[in-house]
């Protein structure tokens, strides 16, 4: 097990290493995690992918993204717990969008029409979940979801002649909300001992967003739906079967 907590840490680390804060957190869970741990309180490390999409825009599709936090179980009872939980990490928007001018017209006849077209939009995420253990193995959950967006961009991609890609990235010219809400839904199966909501867990999320994204939008709200992915690793002890 500890072996894999490195690899673990190592991928963890190199999926945030242009933000050293969010490596330090990770890395204190990882030392510090089973200290603080009792059956009532434990901290986990989540790692899984977003498939995202943006309502509101005509014809795009979901955009694969990678999502990576920090989550602190509070159990409530033996079958409810509340869990809030930090990412720093949770890559959102959209494929297949509609092509927006940068204002240079030669740039712009090079990529009109792109092949591909992506809107980027990155967001701190903080979900506070309530989850009731409705079997061994088996917990739902729901509960708001709060982002911080941190940055919004455009890349396309276009086949020129003789094999040659252009690919081009921009900053939106759009004006986005920093603050975004939504709902979240959640299964979650427990691939080891289930006992207190322990073990290495998979899960599957939907977020429905309630706000739009785009600030003072004249036209169709444009809001965020994002199915979620990822596994939790909880970094507590538990006791065999002999009480050791």
């Amino acid at each position: 097990m500890k072996r894999f907590r490195w690899l673990f840490l190592t991928t963890a680390l190199m999926g945030v290493s242009a933000t050293p804060s969010h490596g330090q957190a990770a890395l204190l869970v990882l030392l510090f995690g089973d200290k603080v741990a009792s059956e009532n309180f434990f901290f986990s490390l989540k790692f899984g992918a977003n498939l995202a999409d943006a309502t509101g825009i005509d014809n795009t599709n979901m955009k694969l993204g990678w999502n990576f936090g920090l989550l602190a179980t509070i159990k409530l009872s033996d079958r409810l717990s509340l869990v809030p939980e930090f990412a720093p990490l949770s890559q959102k928007g959209a494929k297949n969008i509609p092509f927006v001018p940068s204002g240079d017209a030669v740039l712009d006849d090079l990529i009109s029409p792109p092949d591909d077209a992506r809107l980027n939009l990155n967001y701190i995420d903080i979900p506070v979940i309530a989850k009731y253990q409705i079997a061994d193995r088996f917990a739902i959950g729901t509960g708001p979801q709060f982002g911080y967006l941190t940055s919004a961009s455009f890349d396309y991609d276009r086949g020129l002649n003789d094999d040659d890609q252009l690919a081009y990235s921009q900053a939106s010219q759009v004006t986005w909300n920093k603050f975004d809400v939504g709902w979240a839904f959640e299964l979650m199966f427990s691939l080891g001992d289930a006992r207190g909501g322990k073990g290495i867990n998979v899960h599957a999320r939907y977020t429905l967003g309630l706000l739009d994204t785009v600030k003072d939008n004249p036209g169709n709200a444009v809001k965020n739906s994002v199915f979620q992915f990822f596994v939790s690793f909880p970094f507590i002890e538990l006791a065999d079967e002999n009480g050791s």
